[in-house]
């Protein structure tokens, strides 16, 4: 027998309360008697009475004992495990990237835990319905309620991925798709789980022996790369071994080393000639997790300086600033009817261009009118009658400046939905950023000569968070090596479809008509190329790696189920969890129904 909240037990300390309680309870025995005894009752009252008699048998004590015993032991909620004679089964199957560990005889938690299953299986009896539940960073019915045979075939499509687990979550979910108590849930994690009613828990270890790559840093040269690698030893015994980093294929360092236990270590290889793509290291160490002693990742181009256009009359202000930054070439001009193509970011002071730039971002000072509504296809205020101190809000290039204020006047609102406030004047947005036309813009809804905005220190700030957040030179990603799962934003300006080829050669459809645009989540691990346009041939590639961090999620300080797993061999006979919790109130229940009867024939008149 198992409780689920064993702590509740301490309630039978009543017990001998509710004893020592009947032992000094003062007792009465109905005799006749002559009226003159009354005057010796008289004198007998006057004596001191014992403060404990001698304990005798009591049909309301005895009952009153087991009453209490019932009580405590439904609020510590027994579990007896019977052998199954029918219930329904449930078999969740955790497979996160860290059950690809492996066991002593070189199998995979998972494909053991999908051995148990088959074996649990073919000791259930024909009437049992089995239903197959995985779950990583999501959950998936394979089977609901099905036969046994057909449950083998589903755990046979039980397939390995390189999510982390999100194990909260998913066993929430499942609790509530099998909440009812004639099914019993077998789990199969690493991870320790929280007490579920009418679960069992095959629980496998931490690997004992593995060493990882954390991470490889590189950064371009005029003629090559350096790059920072860290490895950790995860396991518990000390690691020596040899380290191997490539180069489009080619060897390029090699380093031997030996670390012990729990330990990290980095090392930089410096100054390696040679025009590289794509850089990947390798640990020649045959550890119980092998996929982490890979690691991917593609050299980012030397950064070009960004290209930037005025268009308008001139601003002292916009000039000033953008030609603070280092990276930047300003240029600028007064004709809004030729622009060139080729720049980065586009400020438009006042003034709507007739044809808008293939790429690039936007900058756009409005007109004090509404005159720019149609032409760039947002909703914009009638007339420029905001004036007073706006303050900057919460948004994605408002770092660092949120809840500064600056002072204005003339100011139109941006009534634009779509777009995000950057800074509002009575809770009316007159700074704002989203997309026109598929190109990543900024809206002000003031000239800079109206505000005093240009002699602030968010100025200079806001202009820098804007050249970084919408300005992608070269690389259309944040970064170029992600975790499974991540989100994989693209900043292109193509609002056509392109080409995902995976590492292992399969080529997706992907559409990029939004800015940034989202890939679909992906945990192959490798090398992705993204191809733009088979005309151009550009190709843009990324690498996701095994998440390490994913190794690292178990709880310890989590309550233990009732089980854990040891050998398959020693899985002779399937048990189920049978909560006695219920019976217990009733018996309670029954004992105080029949104490109360007790209580009064013994009192009755």
């Amino acid at each position: 027998m198992s409780f689920s909240q064993p702590l509740f037990l301490l309630f039978l300390l009543t017990v001998p309360v509710l004893i020592f309680l009947y032992m000094i309870k003062p007792r009465h025995k109905k005799v006749t008697i002559p009226s003159t005894f009354l005057w010796e009752r008289l004198k007998k009252q006057k004596r001191v009475a014992k403060p404990a008699q001698k304990l005798r048998f009591s049909l309301l004590l005895l009952l009153g004992i087991f009453a209490l015993f019932s009580f405590s032991m439904y609020l510590a909620s027994p579990n007896i495990f019977i052998k199954n004679t029918g219930k329904n089964v449930v078999f969740v199957f955790d497979n996160g990237a860290s059950m690809s560990s492996k066991s002593d005889d070189s199998k995979s938690y998972l494909q053991k835990s999908k051995e148990i299953a088959k074996d649990i299986i073919d000791m259930l009896p024909a009437t049992a319905k089995v239903s197959i539940v995985t779950f990583s960073d999501t959950i998936e019915v394979l089977q609901k309620e099905g036969t046994r045979s057909f449950a083998k075939d589903a755990i046979d499509k039980v397939t390995q991925t390189y999510y982390a687990t999100n194990l909260k979550s998913s066993l929430a979910l499942v609790s509530k798709l099998f909440k009812s108590l004639d099914k019993t849930l077998f789990i199969f994690t690493d991870k320790n789980v929280p007490h579920l009613e009418n679960a069992k828990l095959y629980k496998f270890p931490k690997p004992k022996d593995n060493v990882s790559i954390e991470n490889i840093s590189c950064v371009s040269r005029k003629e090559g790369f350096d790059a920072l690698i860290e490895i950790k030893n995860r396991g518990i015994k000390k690691a020596s071994f040899e380290f191997e980093l490539f180069a489009d294929g080619r060897l390029v360092g090699l380093k031997s080393i030996s670390l012990l236990p729990g330990k990290i270590v980095t090392f930089l290889f410096e100054n390696i000639k040679g025009n590289y793509k794509v850089v990947w290291g390798r640990i020649n160490y045959p550890d119980q997790v092998t996929k982490d002693n890979v690691f991917w990742t593609v050299l980012e181009p030397l950064m070009a300086k960004q290209k930037v256009l005025y268009v308008g009359k001139g601003n002292f202000f916009f000039e000033k600033v953008w030609l603070t930054f280092d990276d930047v070439e300003f240029y600028k001009t007064q004709d809004v009817k030729n622009i060139a193509g080729d720049f980065d970011i586009y400020i438009f002071d006042q003034c709507i261009p007739q044809k808008f730039p293939q790429k690039g971002a936007f900058i756009f000072v409005l007109p004090k009118n509404s005159s720019a509504s149609k032409p760039l296809g947002i909703k914009i205020g009638k007339s420029a009658s905001n004036e007073g101190y706006a303050r900057f809000v919460k948004s994605a290039i408002s770092q660092n400046i949120i809840g500064m204020d600056f002072a204005v006047q003339k100011a139109v609102s941006i009534d634009e939905k779509a777009f995000e406030p950057v800074a509002k004047i009575g809770g009316k947005p007159i700074i704002s950023f989203g997309s026109i036309h598929n190109h990543p813009s900024i809206l002000f809804g003031f000239a800079l000569d109206n505000s005093d905005l240009p002699l602030k220190v968010s100025f200079p700030i806001l202009m820098a968070n804007i050249k970084s957040a919408f300005v992608k030179k070269n690389q259309l990603f944040e970064k170029t090596a992600f975790y499974p799962g991540e989100e994989i934003r693209v900043f292109s300006y193509s609002d056509k479809k392109a080409d995902l080829i995976l590492p292992d050669g399969k080529r997706e459809i992907v559409d990029l008509s939004g800015y940034p645009s989202i890939l679909p989540k992906k945990d192959v691990l490798g090398v992705y190329s993204l191809i733009l346009s088979e005309e151009s041939k550009e190709n843009y590639k990324f690498a996701i790696n095994f998440p390490t961090y994913a190794l690292d999620l178990t709880d310890d300080r989590l309550a233990k189920s009732d089980a854990h797993f040891s050998d398959t061999s020693k899985i002779n006979s399937v048990k189920m969890p049978y909560s006695l919790k219920d019976i217990f109130l009733i018996l309670a229940l029954i004992f105080l129904s029949l104490e109360w009867m007790v209580f009064l024939n013994e009192n009755r008149v």
